[in-house]
This record gives C-alpha cells, structure tokens and sequence, in this order.
C-alpha cells in the first residue's frame, strides 16, 4: 500500500472535489489497499463528474462492490459499464464486462 500517495490524492481531492482525474487515481489507489468502500466512493464520484466514456470505471466499481459482497450492486454497475463501453466503440471491454456480469450472476 502506497499511503504517501493515497495521502497526497486524499488532499487533491480534498482540494479540488470536481477534479474527475484526481478522484479517479484516487480510487485506484484505494482499490490496489484493499479499501473497496473508499474506491466505490470515489469511482462513483468519477462516474458522475466524467461524463461519459467511464465503462473502465463501472468494472472496478464492479470489482469493488463484489468485494463488499454487494452482488446487486455489482451487477447493476456492469451494466452500465456495458452500455457505457459499447456507446464509446470499446467492444472488447463491453466483452469483459459480460463475463463478469456472467461470472457473477451465472
């Protein structure tokens, strides 16, 4: 875990909450510690401030919420992931996120 950096992200998000990259890096960081809620948070707040190509960020908002064993939750976000990926022509995603959708509700 890389808390200088999750330390250093926390204050430029802290500083510039409408920063969509910030909160994005951010959630990653949190993801890669484990930190599942703190990731969901964030990556929800980079899903609304994007707007648009975030199919990426719906499968790790996916992945967390599997983590947090909130499968609904999951599901839904791989969904719009899907819709999100195939809208911006990113069909190999799009494919990824079925298999997940697919591995998760069977």
């Amino acid at each position: 875990m890389n808390v200088p950096r999750i330390d250093r992200l926390r204050a430029l998000v802290s500083a510039q909450p409408g920063d969509a990259r910030a909160r994005y890096f951010l959630a990653n960081e949190l993801f890669r510690a484990e930190d599942f809620a703190g990731a969901a948070e964030h990556l929800r707040a980079y899903i609304e401030l994007s707007g648009g190509d975030d199919g990426a960020a719906y499968r790790s908002l996916g992945l967390s919420f599997e983590r947090l064993g909130r499968s609904e939750d999951a599901a839904d976000a791989y969904r719009k992931g899907i819709e999100s990926a195939l809208a911006h022509g990113h069909d190999g995603l799009a494919g990824e996120l079925r298999g997940l959708l697919e591995d998760l509700v069977g």
